[in-house]
């Protein structure tokens, strides 16, 4: 079970006295106003869960909230389970730790035949308790007796996961198996009541760093992984990797996050080649179980629930192992630049999980200096003519960008005069060369208790429906997005009984908002009324937002009249809108600066459009959640199936991207940066591999459960190979010469693991070729960019 990181999600639920077999309680209403809205949510519920009815194989009961640590599960039996027809209590109920109900988590049952009550207990070994291992002995908690920390005993604790899911196979009445199994989701009741809520960041030094907020009655925190298995889920006790009384934690360093044991870089070695056979994937180390990291809130009376998860193959992706110094150029020093131009835009960095990504070169050109170096020169082979001489060198000291590496880049040629209006042009050509990103990850709080307004539908207002097309995989993603396209400040849940579960409502929550861009501004939700109220808030009111959709969808409409056709392809589409999408928009840096101020939880008020299609479509300014939004509304309105995804570009910045369905095949695009000046469109239509090497997927923006169901896995309708623009690195010269000698530039595309040494001697051929006495350029993820003119790379 991945579990997907629940956004600062409150759920206020209430404490229910009894477990399985409770019964659903009718609402009573109380006005004429309240039975209005209820009406027509309820119509809309309806209809939405009778489309999803033939799909949906389970169905869920009212959940239960805080059961005592060692509080057995009792359901009421009204026929004798001890008959032929049974060998197993698990062929009548179960309890699980993942909603798709395979991971059992091993619960002990009694029967008692006078009163037919079957009484589930908990497990054996709970999941999720703190190891002892290594703790101080007295560490409170610690008993020496047992190998965690605040031991119940045998079957006297559930563990300290978020919640948990009781299966019910059999009708309790008749005895008869269910068409559908009845879930029950339920909550445990810790010493601490909060879990921490835990966010994670690369810092400057290319280390995770974890950070919560404040954990009432906490005052020791411990980060811990778990093992984990697709077959048990979590299992056995949490290994202790640091314990802070702060409210962040980061590793000393990166070694124990390294997954692989050959990495892309290595692949090409003959050693490895022998061993492993031909590939260029990076290939992990063999393991017993996977690994993931959480956070678990601790006082001397007992322990908080396990915080939300992060998966060891999460963090190795986004965190740099080493730098790949063999992949630059090595003559003269790898940092050695003959002039200005020639300065290196990005270095080769092996990532945790052994990717080989290009990292842009961060420049610290306020301390450029001068200094006197003794420098070595010869001509001769063996060095005969050896002679030292001393010289006056520019250094300039750099880090590569998401990553703690450092060096400097030493220039001999420099005009004393004018070598800092020089770097200056370097300076903006790494701005322009720098991917750009900035989704905001909305945060979510509310009260701890429900409060009389919250608890009352009298200021609840009549669903309306938009008419709009709804992208949803489950029903209460489609309600929660029919209300919110609508601008609804109140969602009635009370036809969701599966809303108990947390994870599942934030993920049905984050589909909903995403895959809906017309849904603008939903920018937090909270529960309240006993889990049956869905609170949202948005940053705009409902007026604004109204005259804003229909903006929009005007604009789609003569957007797609101008620039699709009857005859064109699915390809031809695609490129149609993306290059609408760049032709017609900017990205609004100024927007992305006040999300970088606000952590991207929040953007200042003058900056919210730019987030929504309303700024690329309308305004024709916007950051990446904007640009991917619109190619989402333009792509459904041309007819091409397709989704808004969400994660980090290059690993560390907050990012949107979307997926397009081209000829039954899902293909990767990202608009905002296919929008380059030097090298453009190297973002559209790429295979997960390829792209992996820059975007890095989260689990935001769709289900859990179907996210595999969108790999993109071909490149056959890559743009530069549709356009007969890709060349393999043995013949990708002479199409570069050709276009220098009749355009004076040339952009084209070769392989993905393209280095400095492979660029500079396809540069210097296809210069030879072309008969240019220089040339300037650059290249990312293969695409190469040359000029004869140096003035285009400023």
């Amino acid at each position: 079970m991945k579990r997907k990181r629940i956004i600062s999600m409150l759920l206020c639920l209430a404490m229910l006295l009894s477990a399985a077999g409770c019964k659903k309680q009718e609402q009573t209403g109380t006005g004429a106003d309240e039975e209005t809205a209820k009406v027509s949510a309820d119509k809309m519920a309806s209809s939405i869960k009778d489309k999803y009815a033939k799909s949906e194989t389970k169905e869920y009961q009212e959940g239960v909230t805080d059961i005592e640590r060692d509080q057995p599960l009792e359901v009421q039996w009204g026929v004798d389970i001890k008959n032929d027809r049974f060998d197993d209590y698990t062929q009548l109920v179960e309890v699980f730790q993942d909603a798709e109900l395979t991971q059992s988590i091993g619960t002990h049952f009694e029967w008692d035949e006078a009163s037919k009550v079957l009484s589930i207990t908990p497990p054996k070994a709970p999941a999720g308790t703190i190891s002892n291992a290594e703790l101080d002995k007295d560490t409170p908690g610690n008993d020496p007796v047992s190998y965690h920390l605040f031991d119940k005993g045998e079957l006297k604790d559930w563990g300290n996961l978020p919640q948990y899911y009781l299966v019910q196979y059999v009708d309790t009445d008749t005895g008869e198996t269910l068409e559908k199994p009845l879930v029950t989701v339920f909550t445990v009741k810790h010493e601490l009541q909060s879990a921490p809520k835990v966010r994670m960041e690369i810092n400057e030094e290319g280390l995770p760093t974890f950070t919560w907020d404040e954990v009432a009655g906490a005052d020791t925190y411990y980060v811990m992984s778990m093992d984990y298995t697709e077959e048990r889920g979590y299992y056995g006790n949490g290994w202790v990797q640091g314990i802070t009384d702060e409210t962040s934690w980061t590793p000393e360093e990166a070694t124990h996050l390294r997954t692989y044991d050959v990495s892309e870089a290595e692949r090409s070695e003959d050693y490895i080649i022998e061993q492993y056979g031909e590939g260029t994937e990076a290939i992990p180390k063999e393991r017993a179980s996977d690994t993931y990291y959480c956070v678990i809130a601790a006082s001397d009376d007992g322990t908080s629930a396990v915080s939300n998860t992060f998966s060891l193959e999460e963090i190795a992706r986004k965190v740099p192992y080493t730098e790949e110094v063999k992949m630059s150029l090595d003559e003269e020093g790898s940092n050695y630049a003959q002039s200005f131009d020639s300065m290196p835009a990005y270095k080769w960095v092996t990532m945790c999980d052994g990717t080989l990504v290009q990292k842009l070169i961060n420049y610290d050109f306020d301390k450029a200096k001068v200094k006197k170096e003794t420098w070595a020169q010869y001509e001769n082979p063996d060095m005969s003519d050896l002679e030292t001489k001393e010289l006056d060198i520019l250094n300039v000291p750099y880090t590569i960008d998401g990553t703690g590496y450092t060096g400097v880049v030493k220039l001999e040629e420099f005009d004393e005069k004018t070598w800092e209006a020089e770097l200056d042009k370097v300076r903006e050509r790494q701005e322009k060369l720098r991917n750009r990103g900035g989704s905001r990850q909305p945060d979510v709080e509310t009260a701890a208790e429900d409060n009389e307004d919250s608890a009352t539908n009298k200021e609840s207002v009549e669903v309306q429906e938009s008419g709009d097309k709804i992208s949803a995989n489950c029903a209460l993603s489609e309600y929660l997005a029919a209300n919110m396209l609508s601008g609804n400040a109140k969602i009635d849940l009370s036809r969701f009984p599966e809303s108990a579960d947390q994870e599942y409502l934030a993920d049905a929550w984050m589909e909903a908002v995403y895959q809906n861009p017309l849904i603008l501004g939903a920018k937090s939700a909270s529960i309240a009324k006993n889990g049956k109220l869905l609170l949202v808030e948005y940053d705009t009111d409902t007026e604004t937002m109204h005259k804003k959709q229909e903006a929009i969808r005007n604009e789609v409409e003569s957007v797609i009249g101008e620039i699709i056709t009857d005859d064109m392809s699915d390809v031809d589409k695609e490129f149609a809108i993306n290059e609408y999408l760049c032709a017609s928009a900017e990205y609004d840096m100024d927007a992305l600066a006040n999300a970088e101020e606000n952590d991207f939880v929040t953007v200042d008020e003058e900056f919210s459009d730019s987030f929504t299609p309303y700024g690329i479509l309308i305004n024709k300014k916007g950051v990446c959640a904007s640009y991917a939004g619109s190619l989402k509304l333009l792509a459904d309105a041309a007819g091409l199936e397709s989704i808004v995804v969400t994660g980090y570009l290059d690993g560390t910045v907050p990012h949107a991207w979307n997926k397009v369905n081209v000829d039954g095949q899902w293909q990767i695009v990202d608009s905002t940066n296919n929008d380059n000046e030097f090298i453009s469109n190297a973002l559209l239509n790429l295979s997960n591999q390829a792209a992996d090497k820059v975007l890095v997927e989260d689990d935001l923006y769709l289900l859990n459960s179907v996210i595999k169901d969108y790999e993109a896995t071909t490149e056959d309708k890559e743009y530069y190979r549709v356009n007969q623009k890709y060349f393999d690195t043995g013949s990708v010269t002479g199409p570069l010469a050709e276009q220098l000698k009749t355009e004076g530039t040339a952009v084209l595309r070769t392989d993905y693991n393209l280095d400095d040494v492979m660029f500079n001697q396809i540069g210097q051929a296809a210069a030879q070729e072309a008969g240019s006495s220089e040339l300037y350029g650059y290249y990312w993820l293969g695409v190469i960019y040359l000029t004869e003119d140096s003035s285009n790379v400023e």
